[in-house]
């Protein structure tokens, strides 16, 4: 969660070796970029790093500029020990100036300059500042001109960071049929590259690399056997491809990582600070809706998971935790373990009484998923949270209890318009309200309330707001809202896909804007979608939890967009963002510190995990710790365990968002009819081994509105298909001992999914 520089006293402590590259101190700044408030013509700021002192060779500020200020930027984080000031000779001298590092998003000032009278101003370091950027800034309406800036350190390389691979892959493996991509960045541009069967030793698919890309997507073997990609005799860690295998090695994860961060609860009954359902959790945590979205989006694959949790009555802890949770009244014995810990959020949220207007919004989406979740739930939790939320939805004000300093809402209102923009801390992301608006706008009609439309007019005013206001090409309305960004994009789809004849007009071409630019962001060696044309990474964050939400944005704008060409760009970066969680980065590890004991096929875990915090996440699976930082891009691994590792509750909910839309994006389901036989086929992400059968069962109805459940097989070990053939005789379709009524003429319907993830489909029968 917390984002600052590990000083070296830490990698003392955690046992990492530090070797020095250069034992002179050297000016850092000459193979460094440079950026300035403002240039003069023939002044530009590049010509205060290049080493040359001569007048000519200057940045000078404009004049008319209240502050001025030089920014250098470093290839990465280097203990910086004296910076020289070399102010222009026929420049004023500046008195004042100060000296400040790029930290926790924001410029911290490391020395303040005051009654200079120098031309050339050297200034050690007491103690060396860990960066990659460094500021120098005047509050000043004069020109600035300064000849040179040089920035002096030693660049340190983390011993255990220099056996990376030189072909970087996800380390697990790749599902069957997507895209399946590599990196090889120091190695030949174009350089040929094979798969190996690694049981064989066998090549099994060839191509050449493309700017240090490999590209293996038509490669769909129909085995569990290992492979490995080499390129100029060098090979990646070995990795699987099988059907549905991502999910495969994360679903069980998911729901394990959400239990055991579970606040009072989980794998500590500690009390914890900014915490509520969740250990570290904040009011922006997105868990409510990560949840619903992925049982809506996958249900069977919930409904047949292992229950391993049961409830926990409050009134067995010690009164200082009573009433913390238990104003909703328990679930049944048979609950699944996903359904559990969506009455876990909303439970919480009713007891405590939070009344933010992200906590509130939350529970929207159980009311929303009632309908679907009401077999093991008692009516009176959809009574208690329907009536806190008619009574919460409008109040401005939040009470201090369920807030934090991050708080930076004008109003808590849920029909205003929200025009005010969140910091790379995740807080406030553009469309918030949209879903939840429109969410409580299907529940009040679903029971005939006269006041429905106020919600779905909110949702609009706000969806037209964001298609007239927000700057793509502005990164604090994408990349910048870090684990948050999915919130935008999503919001977008969800409206589009609902109310596609009643969305504010404009709002697909918004969709293509957003994807143009994410593309001309992406166009590296990792399929990285970046923050800026110059920044990789949202400056000095740890930046985990957007890399692991930005699939859940992509397949949202794909679901909206028509050109395939763009659709076929944008699924490659939906996958590739995957694959960095899972290794194919510049640090060659996966995001989880114990991914090697906890993910099947993951060889290499982040380096280290954080002990402590708010969280208390150490004990919990599934864990996603760390990510490469702005200084490991484009390709600097030498640069190591730099910068904060910690796991955050707000990482994986923006994961268990991408899973989701993955699964509906790529789920769809039909029906025909050949003479008297019925043919359901689905598709979904429910196969995850094929050594074993994994029926699934779909809801076929009748246009009268009755219905049976039908049992669909796999279609082949390896294949995404499920298929059932059913017999029409008598006026009914027959299913395990059951049938259903159906007539020349009429409508039958078979659905799969629930709510806005549902996949639908209608056949008239004609015989």
């Amino acid at each position: 969660m917390k984002n600052t520089y590990i000083t070296l006293a830490t990698f003392a402590f955690l046992g990492i070796s530090i070797a020095k590259s250069n034992a002179q101190q050297n000016n850092l700044s000459l193979t460094s970029t440079a950026l300035a408030s403002s240039s003069q013509n023939g002044f530009s700021p590049e010509k205060a790093i290049d080493g040359n002192s001569d007048q000519s060779s200057s940045w000078k500020s404009n004049v008319t500029s209240e502050s001025s200020w030089l920014m250098v930027r470093l290839p990465g984080a280097t203990e910086i020990v004296r910076i020289d000031v070399n102010f222009a000779v026929n420049s004023p001298i500046l008195a004042e100036f100060k000296l400040q590092i790029m930290h926790n998003g924001s410029w911290q000032n490391v020395r303040e300059i005051k009654e200079n009278n120098q031309q050339e101003v050297s200034i050690a370091l007491k103690k060396p500042v860990l960066s990659d950027r460094i500021r120098f800034f005047a509050q000043t309406n004069k020109e600035v001109a300064i000849t040179e800036l040089a920035i002096y350190g030693q660049e340190y390389v983390d011993s255990s960071a220099l056996d990376v691979k030189k072909v970087l892959v996800n380390q697990s493996g790749f599902n069957l049929n997507r895209p399946k991509r590599f990196s090889a960045p120091t190695l030949s541009a174009t350089a040929p590259f094979t798969v190996i069967d690694q049981s064989t030793k066998q090549v099994v698919f060839s191509g050449a690399l493309n700017n240090h890309v490999g590209d293996f997507s038509e490669f769909n073997p129909l085995s569990s056997n290992d492979f490995a990609v080499v390129v100029e005799g060098e090979e990646s860690f070995p990795f699987r491809i099988g059907v549905n295998w991502m999910e495969r090695v994360t679903y069980r994860n998911m729901v394990d990582f959400m239990l055991g961060a579970r606040h009072f609860v989980g794998t500590t009954d500690e009390i914890r600070p900014l915490s509520w359902e969740w250990r570290d959790g904040d009011f922006f945590n997105w868990a409510e809706q990560s949840l619903v979205s992925l049982y809506l989006s996958n249900p069977a694959a919930f409904d047949r998971m292992e229950q391993t949790v049961q409830y926990v009555p409050n009134d067995s802890f010690p009164k200082e935790y009573h009433g913390m949770w238990g104003k909703l009244e328990a679930y049944a014995a048979n609950t699944p373990d996903i359904v559990q810990l969506i009455h876990w959020d909303a439970d919480v949220k009713i007891s405590q009484g939070l009344e933010h207007e992200m906590q509130k919004a939350e529970l929207a989406y159980f009311l929303y998923a009632w309908p679907y979740l009401k077999q093991w739930l008692p009516q009176q939790n959809f009574d208690k949270v329907y009536s806190y939320l008619k009574d919460k939805w409008e109040k401005e004000t939040v009470s201090e209890y369920s807030s934090t300093q991050y708080d930076l809402s004008p109003s808590h209102n849920l029909l205003e318009l929200k025009t005010k923009l969140g910091s790379t801390k995740g807080e406030l992301p553009p469309g918030h309200s949209v879903i939840p608006n429109l969410m409580m706008y299907e529940v009040t009609m679903r029971r005939g309330e006269l006041d429905a439309q106020k919600y779905f007019e909110a949702a609009f005013k706000q969806m037209d707001w964001m298609i007239k206001n927000l700057d793509w090409n502005d990164p604090m309305t994408t990349k910048g809202q870090r684990m948050s960004e999915h919130i935008t994009m999503r919001a977008f789809a969800y409206f589009y896909t609902q109310y596609p004849d009643r969305a504010p007009q404009g709002l697909k071409k918004k969709v293509e804007e957003w994807a143009k630019v994410a593309l001309s962001r992406s166009d590296n060696y990792w399929d990285f979608r970046k923050y800026s044309a110059e920044e990789w990474t949202p400056p000095s964050w740890n930046e985990t939890g957007n890399v692991l939400g930005f699939p859940a944005a992509l397949f949202s704008a794909m679901s909206v967009l028509d050109d395939q060409e763009m659709k076929a760009s944008l699924e490659v970066l939906a996958w590739s963002h995957l694959d960095n969680s899972f290794g194919r980065n510049p640090t060659g590890r996966h995001f989880s510190f114990r991914g090697p004991a906890e993910i099947e096929g993951v060889e290499l875990g982040w380096y280290s995990y954080h002990k402590g915090g708010y969280g208390l996440l150490e004990e919990v699976k599934f864990v996603f710790d760390g990510s490469p930082k702005s200084f490991h891009y484009p390709n600097n691994p030498e640069v190591g365990n730099l910068g904060w590792t910690e796991g955050w509750v707000q990482f994986n909910t923006a994961f268990n968002t991408s899973m989701a839309y993955l699964a509906n994006y790529y789920s769809s389901i039909n029906m025909e009819q050949q003479s008297d036989e019925l043919t359901i086929k689905l598709k979904a992400s429910l196969n995850f081994d094929p050594t074993k059968k994994e029926p699934v069962k779909v809801l076929l109805s009748n246009s009268n509105g009755q219905g049976i459940w039908v049992e669909l097989e796999e279609e082949s070990p390896y294949s995404e298909f499920f298929i059932g053939n059913f017999k029409i005789a008598n006026g009914s379709v027959e299913s395990e001992g059951k049938s259903l009524d159906v007539k020349y003429g009429e409508e039958l319907t078979v659905k799969y999914g629930f709510g806005f993830m549902e996949k639908v489909d209608v056949l008239t029968i004609e015989h």
